[in-house]
């Protein structure tokens, strides 16, 4: 008997302490952590803001060789989802649901078939030398057994989100940097526009070095016909050679109306289109990058391009010698 006592006491300790410690739990469980990477906001955030290649650096991912992720990124990262399903990290999905750009991600977090998703958040500081990364992760828990649980899984839930920051910074820092970055893309109606063009053709390499000639020629008519360049200079691509990389195109400013023909210059009134475009800043021998997002973000978003391409120059040599700060609005419009 008294043995049976001593296991009952025991037992009534155990039952009263999952019952009272919980009490002095907050019911919102929180876990965060930090670390400063040595790379702009800019350079960081489209990849968190996207998912794009978060299997490279997500400290669940590497643990279970069987998870397979599934990534869908939207336009302007809201709606963008990353969804995965493995032998022990079992099944999920986070979606972003709010972002200020280049400074602070929301997503909710869901664990499997639970109804109601947890808050995830990252905020992205410009700090001397970089980044200041911080990541956390708030959970509403019901007393006692989730609070319970969450008291101890919380230590473990903060050493993963410090192996994730550190495989992040890792990531992000070996990545080549370069000099160019592309602002957020998005599908928007282009307005109709009236221009004077010239038409050109050649390869990327020799297209660089006709342009000059042909925007003066372009440009001496535009004041012969006593027009107002409305906008930045342009490149309208109407088609593109992988094999050679030679493409037919179209120099060209333009104006604030209807001009006239005039020898090799031609006078364009290019109607209202839908379009899938985004801010290139930076060199333009950069441009392959942007283009490569650009191309993933259709593909992605199953849109049917018509083949064509614009490059406003709305910044450059002209008004800024740092090419860096050069700013390049690329446009596919849409069939």
């Amino acid at each position: 008997m008294k043995a049976l006592k001593i296991i009952l006491i025991v037992l009534g300790v155990l039952v009263a302490a999952m019952l009272i410690v919980p009490l002095f739990s907050p019911a919102t469980a929180e876990v965060s952590a930090e670390i400063d990477i040595a790379l702009e906001p800019s350079q960081i955030f489209p990849g968190v803001a996207s998912f794009s290649n978060r299997e490279a650096w997500d400290p669940w991912v590497s643990q279970d060789s069987t998870t397979v992720v599934k990534i869908e990124p939207k336009s302007g990262y809201v709606g963008s989802t990353y969804a995965w399903k493995g032998e022990k990290v079992g099944t999920g999905k986070m979606e972003v649901i709010s972002i200020q750009e280049n400074k602070y991600i929301q997503s909710a977090l869901w664990f499997g078939e639970v109804e109601t998703p947890s808050l995830v958040e990252w905020s992205f500081e410009k700090v001397d030398g970089g980044t200041h990364v911080s990541w956390s992760f708030a959970q509403e828990t019901a007393w006692p057994i989730e609070r319970l649980g969450m008291m101890i899984g919380k230590v473990f839930l903060k050493q993963s989100f410090e192996l994730g920051l550190a495989n992040l910074k890792e990531y992000m820092e070996s990545l080549p940097q370069s000099e160019s970055s592309l602002g957020t893309i998005g599908v928007e109606t282009q307005n109709s526009m009236f221009a004077l063009v010239a038409n050109g053709a050649g390869t990327m390499e020799t297209i660089g070095e006709d342009l000059g000639p042909m925007y003066e020629l372009i440009f001496a008519e535009v004041e012969k016909q006593g027009l107002q360049v409305s906008g930045p200079a342009f490149v309208e691509y109407l088609d593109f050679d992988e094999a050679t990389g030679y493409s037919n195109y179209r120099a060209g400013f333009m104006v604030d109306r209807a001009g006239s023909n005039a020898g090799e210059v031609v006078a364009v009134v290019y109607p209202e289109m839908k379009v899938v475009q985004a801010m290139h800043t930076g060199p333009y021998e950069e441009f392959t990058n942007s283009y490569d997002k650009l191309d993933k973000y259709i593909t992605t978003n199953g849109l049917e391009v018509s083949g064509k391409a614009f490059e406003f120059y709305v910044t450059g040599l002209m008004t800024e010698s740092d090419d860096s700060k050069w700013e390049t609005r690329i446009v596919f419009p849409l069939k």
